[in-house]
């Protein structure tokens, strides 16, 4: 494991212990989810954008368009209501 990612694993073991009654059974997912929503302040924009980079990261390029066009949807609804 390189630098960055030894911190952010002690980081997501720190996360479970303050987030979950049960530290043991929560995943890394889960708490690196916490981590992302608290560290954006819950602004769907920011958490979305990580998303997007992380998937297009990964090579997943048809997911990201999909995953784009049902981001560009839920902001427009937000706009209406």
């Amino acid at each position: 494991m390189n630098k960055i990612k030894n911190k952010l694993y002690d980081l997501i073991q720190d996360q479970k212990q303050e987030s979950f009654t049960d530290p043991n059974r929560a995943t890394d997912e889960e708490a690196l989810g916490i981590m992302i929503s608290q560290y954006f302040e819950w602004q769907g924009e920011k958490i979305y954008n990580t998303s997007y980079y992380a998937f297009e990261d990964s090579n997943f390029h048809t997911f990201n368009e999909q995953f784009e066009n049902i981001w560009d949807k839920e902001k427009e609804i937000k706009k209406i209501a």
